[in-house]
């Protein structure tokens, strides 16, 4: 074997190692932006397996250092992939509007019943869905958060989007609350 061999097969070995370190990254990645578990299991999965095949493989002399990177070079593309998808799924969440109120669901502020004819509002947190009777109550659980959090023992860490009825998209919270403080919206 020559030293450009080797020379080679040590780059393709530290490459490897940075898209595992990608991948994991990924992991990371899908966990803070609060994408579903699945993909986070799936990804994680898919990159522990990767790692192991490479890494085993190099080492028990089963596979070349060429065909260990190829290993990685897969796991790579399939994490991109799992990515992409991930992502695009968590797209169409934010642009799909939500169903109307089902029947007895009932206002965290006020314990009143939302009824489809309602100007309702929904705050969102994951796939989790809290209905409003009025855009007054929606305004005073965003003002009162962690209160009404507290007294209703509600399960939920922060709101991500919210939605009034009529409206084709859910907005983030920032935006809403910019908006409705300047006026926008009647409360």
């Amino acid at each position: 074997m020559n030293l450009d061999a080797i020379t080679l097969g040590h780059i393709l070995i530290v490459l490897a190692r940075l898209l595992e370190m990608f991948s994991f990254g990924m992991v990371l990645l899908f966990i803070f932006k609060g994408v579903a578990l699945k993909h986070v299991f799936i990804t994680a999965f898919i990159t522990v397996g990767g790692i192991l095949v490479s890494i085993f493989g190099y080492l028990g002399n089963f596979l070349s250092s060429f065909s260990s990177f190829a290993v990685d070079v897969f796991v790579f593309f399939v994490v991109l992939s799992i990515a992409f998808y991930a992502f695009m799924e968590k797209r169409e969440l934010r642009i799909k509007p939500p169903p109307a109120p089902p029947k007895g669901t009932r206002c965290p502020v006020c314990s009143g019943f939302v009824k489809p004819e309602d100007e309702y509002g929904v705050i969102r947190e994951g796939k989790d869905l809290f209905y409003f009777d009025s855009l007054e109550h929606l305004r005073k659980f965003i003002e009162n958060f962690q209160e009404y959090k507290a007294l209703r023992r509600l399960n939920l860490r922060k709101i991500e989007d919210v939605y009034i009825k009529g409206e084709k998209t859910w907005r983030r919270l920032e935006d809403f609350e910019k908006d409705f403080y300047n006026n926008t919206y009647e409360a």
